[in-house]
């Protein structure tokens, strides 16, 4: 029966613990902030402290939980208190490993959309992981465990390192924690005031790391910054008010029928005549939109730009509320016939709670697991086909469809593959970018051309029905996905082009094939349909967006959202601000070949305007901003 471990062992312990968390901090640390002194300095001090930082609430509540259990039987006590133990630090260290994959791959910490992916239903499935990449993960977060269990049963148990650690002065320890701390944290807020660039990058590489700043303080000193760019927007989202006016509506004498496509992530080089030749041939005899931007580049506004013509940021407020877009409204309001189908989920990201809150329940139809991407993407056009064939003739109908082949791993049938040779395996743990990107991308030109036969599957069936002259067709990617071109693999982590810009191809009944090679946006999409459907209200009451169809449409620039970010999107330039953001933040400033400006003062000053209008639109259906 073994005694229950003394404060001193716990604090061995977790002595061990965090310099396996130093090890993994140090992880997330690029060689570059150690070859300037001044940095490499202030790296060491923040690895230090925050492996400390993260690993204290496990030490805190391994204490307490000793606390509580000297009323117990050791019997019970040992093993509860080394499961406490174990358990906790296990799970932190897991987090920062699984921390440094996420950065490494997409750009981004933990944060809330990666806390919403692993707790919202279909979440995890999203991703689209095979067996390999589950397995592999499942056997890293094992071994983390067993480290943490086999340093609990050594350095609590082993009666040889008594001795030694009689002689460490625990409180001294804390001191010597805290004022590597409080150095580094003094460091950073003499970057942030004298604008020090390689100490405040340096500081994004540490997940929650919370700055501080003495910028009155250093005014005072004489300590002047430089960077008149450095803003984030914080945005009050209550008091909803949308649409702004009630919508004046003349339905039509005739109206037209929707068929909505989206695929996921596809991106606007995939609109070419050797891997995606039916929707090519098509966007000839509709309207072609060449330099098309999404509202996002994730899925979640993507999807919610297209359909509501707002900002992605205006994702939060319509959720809070579920708050379907007006457009779904005038399409019920006219009796519309449904079929809403996704070879994904509904419920994440949160399109029965948004997009179609209001839906009835048997027109929602997903289908998120068995079958492999590609077969239930063929399946679901199956269906959609089916449903139009028993449709009611005498009212419209929209038919909705979200292909999922063209998500990572990216699936296809072998026998329709145009681009070889392609990655067999897809581990998205054990994959060398560096050297196997162009199979992995083989893979994603191979699903771009499946999904294509079955965009054309539909096309053929509204031709042979005589549907196409009454029905508008729209097809559209939810956002880009980058193969390293720009340094990134997949989406969600950079609003450059690769990331952000989508097919984008409209057929409306009586319309001329046009081409439009200008900035265009997923938010025009509403714009241009509402007024088919008779609204007359001016887009402004219900969107950011203008009607794509109007004489002389002119887009300066697009916008575009993540979880806690905004983008401007010209010609000339791209940039980024925060909104909402907690933490160490800053602004992306580049060319709009997304290559990094000097000079970001300049080009803030340059699109002042632009920005000034992004943040009235920010706040246009809530508060003002702050």
């Amino acid at each position: 029966m073994s005694p229950l471990p003394s404060a001193r062992q716990i604090n061995r312990y977790f002595l061990a613990s965090w310099l396996i968390a130093v090890t993994l901090v140090a992880g997330l640390q690029s060689a570059r902030q150690f070859l300037a002194p001044a940095v490499a300095g202030w790296t060491l001090a923040a690895t230090l402290s925050y492996a400390f930082l993260y690993l204290l609430p496990a030490l805190l509540a391994t204490h307490l939980a000793r606390l509580a259990l000297k009323r117990v039987g050791p019997r019970v006590a040992s093993p509860a208190l080394a499961t406490a133990a174990v358990g906790l630090t296990g799970l932190t260290q897991a987090l920062l490993f699984a921390d440094r994959i996420i950065r490494d791959m997409y750009g981004f910490h933990i944060n809330g959309f990666v806390v919403d992916l692993v707790f919202t239903p279909g979440g995890i499935a999203s991703l689209g992981a095979a067996a390999t990449t589950q397995l592999t993960a499942a056997g890293i977060v094992s071994l983390l465990v067993a480290a943490q269990a086999g340093a609990y049963v050594w350095l609590v148990r082993h009666d040889g390192l008594a001795r030694w650690s009689e002689r460490i002065r625990w409180r001294w320890v804390l001191v010597a924690v805290a004022l590597i701390g409080m150095g580094e944290r003094v460091a950073y807020a003499y970057s942030a005031a004298a604008n020090y660039q390689p100490i405040l990058f340096a500081s994004e590489r540490y997940p929650f790391y919370q700055p501080l700043t003495f910028r009155k303080l250093a005014k005072r000193l004489g300590i002047e910054s430089p960077r008149a760019d450095a803003q984030g927007l914080n945005v009050k989202t209550d008091n909803l008010t949308y649409p702004l006016a009630p919508l004046r509506v003349e339905p039509p004498n005739e109206p037209l029928n929707i068929v909505w496509l989206v695929a996921e992530s596809l991106r606007f080089d995939m609109l070419d005549p050797k891997v995606m030749p039916r929707l090519w041939a098509f966007s000839n005899d509709a309207l072609r939109l060449e330099k098309h931007y999404s509202g996002g580049n994730l899925t979640q506004m993507g999807v919610f730009s297209m359909f509501y013509g707002l900002y992605g940021s205006n994702w939060f407020p319509m959720h809070a509320a579920r708050r379907a877009p007006v457009l779904m409204d005038v399409l019920q309001q006219q009796d519309y016939q449904f079929t809403l189908n996704t070879s994904q989920r509904f419920t994440y990201p949160a399109f029965d709670k948004t997009v179609f809150a209001n839906m009835r329940p048997q027109d929602l139809h997903a289908f998120e697991s068995g079958p492999p991407p590609r077969q239930r993407d063929a399946k679901n056009i199956d269906d959609i086909l089916a449903f139009i064939e028993r449709r009611d003739p005498a009212r419209p109908f929209m038919a909705y469809m979200f292909f999922e082949s063209t998500h990572a791993p990216y699936d296809f049938p072998k026998e329709e593959a145009i681009a070889t040779p392609w990655l067999e395996d897809f581990n998205y743990l054990t994959a060398d970018f560096a050297t196997q990107t162009p199979q992995i991308k083989n893979r994603y030109i191979n699903a771009a051309h499946h999904v294509d036969g079955q965009i054309g599957r539909v096309i053929d069936y509204l031709k042979a029905k005589g549907l196409l002259d009454t029905t508008v067709v729209i097809v559209l990617g939810d956002h880009g996905e980058e193969f390293m071109e720009r340094g990134r693999w997949g989406h969600s982590a950079e609003f450059n082009r690769f990331q952000t810009g989508t097919p984008a191809v409209i057929r409306v009944p009586g319309r001329a094939p046009r081409v439009v090679t200008g900035i265009t946006s997923h938010l025009d999409i509403p714009a241009t349909l509402m007024p088919l459907l008779g609204v007359k209200n001016p887009p402004a009451d219900y969107s950011h967006g203008d009607n794509l169809l109007a004489p002389g449409f002119r887009r300066d620039y697009a916008v575009a959202a993540d979880w806690n970010r905004i983008a401007y999107i010209g010609n000339d330039f791209k940039v980024s601000f925060p909104v909402n953001a907690l933490g160490a933040i800053r602004n992306e400033v580049t060319d709009g070949d997304d290559r990094p400006l000097a000079d970001s003062a300049a080009v803030i000053k340059a699109i002042r305007t632009a920005m000034l209008e992004i943040m009235g639109n920010l706040a246009r259906f809530s508060r003002s901003p702050s």
